[in-house]
């Protein structure tokens, strides 16, 4: 018989409304889309608080978005089926929230950032989270972190929402997710 819960509904979701904004960007135009709602250093003080979620829908280019979009479904799909729909959510939200904000403070002062990397960073910093609750060695995850941090440094990528959105992920993994009892080896 089939399981629905094994779906994972809410990955499936988030890069279907990813594929959506993609889609109002290629018709309305990539610069109209970053002028309008990406997220730049100053923005909230600037009352532009839409920014801080649209832009994480929003990105430069087909590879831009596609690379964001294998990350999503690659972490997205087993973080999900490890933790639940409900909580992984939870820290797919706190992980754009905290790279808005980190965005809105130390940006860049020319800069316009999107995409969805710093959610995808949330999901990276929980999954470190989740292998140290589960006493599994973090050494793989914490290589892939770092390799990523010193990319995003490297390549003039928006290490800001990427920071931001790993250390969003990270606190708020510490507070909704316990040491399971039983879990799937599967992650």
């Amino acid at each position: 018989m089939f399981n629905y819960r094994k779906i994972p509904f809410v990955t499936i979701g988030i890069v279907l409304l990813n594929v959506l904004g993609f889609v109002i960007e290629l018709s309305l135009g990539e610069d109209y889309m970053a002028a309008r709602f990406g997220m730049y250093e100053g923005a909230l003080r600037d009352g532009e608080w839409l920014r801080l979620i649209v832009s994480s829908f929003i990105h430069f280019g087909i590879m831009h978005f596609g690379s964001n979009m294998i990350c999503l479904v690659f972490f997205g799909m087993s973080f999900e089926k490890a933790i639940g729909p409900l909580k992984y959510l939870v820290i797919y939200i706190a992980g754009i929230i905290g790279s808005g904000v980190m965005i809105n403070f130390i940006g860049g002062a020319d800069g316009i950032h999107a995409g969805a990397s710093g959610a995808i960073w949330a999901l990276m910093g929980a999954t470190l989270i989740l292998t140290i609750r589960r006493h599994q060695n973090p050494i793989y995850v914490g290589r892939g972190i770092i390799f990523n941090l010193i990319y995003s440094f490297s390549a003039g990528i928006s290490w800001q929402g990427h920071v931001g959105g790993g250390l969003a992920g990270a606190l708020v993994a510490l507070l909704i997710i316990r040491e399971p009892k039983e879990y799937h080896n599967d992650f």
